[in-house]
């Protein structure tokens, strides 16, 4: 069984409010992505790293490459631009293909191979976790419209990992700006993934407290290896 995986770093993060990409800052000694890159090298089937980055970035990715053995190409104007020429570059005789987010550097080992195990099965699965807070829905952005009930609400998160082919199909059409993940634009081609709990530390590094508590739970992984 052999898995590929595009781990996207194309992304301006805007929001963290950094001049350098917040995927590119040093994260407990290393830079944010390299998190990632790190975690589906212990998967034994995963036999392709895609690292998607911007045009300003690709030579300094070069020495990754070399180290690691990634397979380094340009993004697109939008995340799912960049996820397609990602998607290019998968090799042929990939069974399955994983879609990761950069700026989530907590994902493990165990959790991608559950993941995994679940898609082999299902033909598609996803990292997600049960929210926890009461969910509110407005319409405006400012009235409460309606309560959620928050036992049928799970945020989805990274890696989403489908066979090879669902994803080329869901890639092959034209992608809706109202589509936010991979799974959403899998699902209008009549498929439907399967969730799977990879627990609240696998959060988006989206804000600085974010990254703060990122890097302590890094440092704190660190200890117990020790």
């Amino acid at each position: 069984m052999n898995l590929s995986v595009v781990i996207v770093a194309a992304g301006s993060g805007r929001r963290f409010g950094s001049k350098e990409p917040k995927q590119f800052l040093t994260l407990n000694k290393k830079p944010m992505f390299l998190w990632s890159v790190l975690a589906f090298k212990k998967i034994k089937d995963c036999k392709q790293i895609i690292l998607v980055v911007s045009k300003e970035k690709i030579h300094e990715m070069l020495k990754y490459k070399k180290i690691y053995g990634v397979d380094v190409v340009c993004g697109g104007k939008e995340r799912f631009d960049s996820v397609k020429n990602g998607l290019n570059i998968v090799n042929r005789d990939a069974d399955f293909v994983a879609v990761h987010d950069a700026a989530r550097p907590l994902i493990t080992e165990d959790a991608i191979n559950e993941i995994l195990l679940s898609a082999m099965e299902n033909g598609g699965a996803i990292a997600a976790a049960p929210a926890k807070d009461s969910i509110k829905l407005s319409i405006n952005g400012k009235n409460l419209t309606k309560s959620l009930d928050r036992k049928n609400i799970w945020l989805a998160q990274t890696p989403q990992i489908f066979k090879k082919s669902i994803l080329d199909k869901a890639y092959a059409s034209k992608i809706s700006a109202a589509v936010t993940d991979d799974s959403q634009l899998v699902e209008k081609t009549g498929k439907k993934a399967v969730l799977v709990n990879s627990g609240y530390e696998n959060f988006k590094v989206t804000e600085p407290l974010d990254f703060k508590l990122a890097e302590f739970i890094l440092k704190k992984r660190n200890k117990k290896c020790l």
